[in-house]
């Protein structure tokens, strides 16, 4: 286990991606007031399917990715500049060192290729 996971967020990091592969289907992006060390900072953020529903299952606040200017850049490539266009996209997030703050960190950085479509949910078989 990661130490971070110690101390809870309700933002996605490098750590939660458990060295895997993520998918995971865009819900909406909305412009928040976060804390950061110059203060209150208004970024992007990503808000998922998936992370929602794990959130309603488990009774635990939604994990959200805070969408840096690479990784829209990214996402912009796949799916196109409108924001708005991006809802029911699926995307891939992973785990990269990068050089930030004089240091090397983890980061979460989305796939550069757009993950195969979602299976369609099977339906059930006429009862006979």
């Amino acid at each position: 286990m990661h130490f971070k996971i110690l101390y809870p967020s309700n933002y996605l990091a490098s750590h939660d991606l458990n060295g895997k592969d993520v998918v995971l289907t865009i819900r909406r992006l909305v412009v928040e007031d976060l804390k950061t060390e110059r203060g209150t900072e208004r970024k992007p953020v990503v808000y998922f399917l998936e992370t929602q529903r794990r959130a309603e299952k488990e009774n635990v606040d939604e994990k959200r990715l805070v969408l840096n200017r690479t990784n829209a850049g990214t996402i912009a490539s796949l799916y196109g500049n409108e924001v708005n266009d991006w809802a029911g996209k699926r995307i891939t997030l992973y785990s990269v060192p990068v050089s930030a703050f004089g240091k090397e960190v983890e980061a979460i950085r989305v796939r550069p290729v757009a993950p195969a479509p979602a299976p369609a949910p099977e339906t059930p078989k006429e009862a006979k």
